[in-house]
């Protein structure tokens, strides 16, 4: 054979091989790319969840610092009159609670929901408790249905369901870290 043609030959093999080399590195890049995408989707989406599932507890345990001593002061007859639970708290925990629906998955927004209907129904037997044993008139006819209820029952109820939700929010979190598309 002769010179040239080996030379061909060689300079045909090399740019063959270069051609396969840099198409094996491009494939590399493209997945490494997708892997950090997903990476930084998954971390992104627990850090979103993460933030709305903490301000449900947030105003839930401050809900529960203002319902926790009037319920067990009502209870034990240590005081004549409660003192209302501030609208804005409720308010807190129920705007919190819309950003779980929207940040799902169903069950933990289901759940979160549980956690504020039992605070509104707390709230409510405190309140209403305070308009029969005061002066205040009964203005609130959809609060008859907790006329008697057990202060600190529903304190129970509301731990286990905060428990519950905490619960659920934790699994969620986890399943998000796994990757998109999992939970």
């Amino acid at each position: 054979m002769d010179t040239g043609v080996v030379a061909v030959i060689g300079s045909a093999a090399g740019l063959l091989g270069a051609t396969i080399g840099a198409g094996g590195a491009i494939v590399a890049a493209m997945v490494t790319g997708r892997s950090q995408d997903r990476s930084q989707y998954a971390h992104r989406r627990r850090q979103v969840r993460r933030e709305a599932y903490g301000n449900p507890i947030n105003a839930a345990y401050e809900l529960y610092q203002e319902l926790e001593p009037l319920s067990v002061a009502i209870v034990h007859h240590s005081t004549m009159y409660a003192t209302q639970v501030p609208d804005e708290l409720m308010a807190a925990l129920v705007k919190a609670c819309h950003t779980v629906q929207l940040e799902g998955p169903a069950d933990v927004a289901a759940q979160a929901e549980v956690v504020r209907d039992l605070f509104a129904d707390w709230s409510g037997a405190v309140h209403l408790w305070e308009v029969q044993n005061g002066d205040r008139p009964f203005r609130l006819p959809e609060l008859e249905r907790l006329a008697g209820a057990d202060l600190l029952q529903m304190k129970t109820s509301m731990d286990a369901g905060r428990d519950r939700f905490l619960t659920l929010a934790r699994n969620a979190l986890d399943a998000t870290a796994d990757g998109p598309g999992t939970v």
